[in-house]
């Protein structure tokens, strides 16, 4: 979910703006402020991960709420300028805190579009992560080809909710152009350096074996998924 704060002045078209990116299943409009004053302390309070601001706003003006985010490291929010001040636009295109740049004529709907397509990237961005992280936790080396083949398997399965690792195996032989065989081995050999050099007591744990169970490609894939699926 992208939480998503508009700070507009013009109260018609926040609520218009807020109504129609909050449609979306995958975006929700956390807050809206009509006074520049307020911006700053409410993106501390409540993080959201994107701003829509307005330049030309009471008590505090865009740019004056710019200069405050940029001296605070600690935010990561990301910001949208939406405006039809073309001066004030000119100005604000000095700060590197900004993400984009939207013009008011834009309709609500693209702007929600636009918010969309940034929800999917951040989603794909923590899956890729967290699959990477439980991969080295149980003692995954990336320096083989099988474990990023591995990670392949288990995005895609997770993606295209795929279970049958045979068909999985296809698919991600079909995307390197390699025999399905040959996918196979390599994610074997990466399973059994694992297996290796790996905690087995912390491992078996992870991906709840038996004490005289050795993990397989199914099992790995498997679990990892339920663990992404269920973060």
């Amino acid at each position: 979910m992208l939480d998503v704060m508009i700070a507009e002045d013009n109260l018609p078209i926040s609520v218009h703006l807020s109504n129609t990116i909050s449609i979306s299943q995958s975006v929700r409009c956390v807050g809206i402020l009509n006074d520049g004053a307020k911006v700053y302390q409410k993106i501390r309070e409540l993080n959201p991960d994107v701003l829509i601001l307005d330049l030309k706003m009471p008590g505090e003006n865009g740019l004056q709420i710019l200069e405050k985010v940029k001296a605070d490291k600690q935010i990561r929010t990301k910001i949208f300028i939406y405006s039809g001040e073309s001066e004030y636009m000119e100005l604000a295109r000095e700060y590197e805190c900004i993400d984009k740049f939207i013009s008011k004529l834009t309709p609500a709907e693209q702007v929600a579009k636009e918010l969309e397509k940034l929800e999917i990237e951040q989603s794909n961005k923590y899956l890729e992560e967290k699959i990477i992280d439980i991969l080295f936790k149980i003692g995954f080396s990336y320096s083989l080809k099988g474990t990023r083949l591995m990670w392949e398997a288990i995005q895609y399965s997770i993606e295209e909710s795929e279970d049958s690792i045979e068909n999985i195996y296809q698919k991600i032989a079909k995307l390197h152009k390699e025999n399905v065989y040959t996918v196979k081995s390599d994610i074997n050999t990466a399973i059994k350096n694992m297996w290796r050099f790996t905690d087995r007591e912390k491992t078996r744990k992870i991906l709840r074996l038996g004490q005289s169970d050795k993990p397989s490609a199914k099992n790995i894939l498997s679990m990892i998924a339920y663990y992404v699926r269920n973060k």
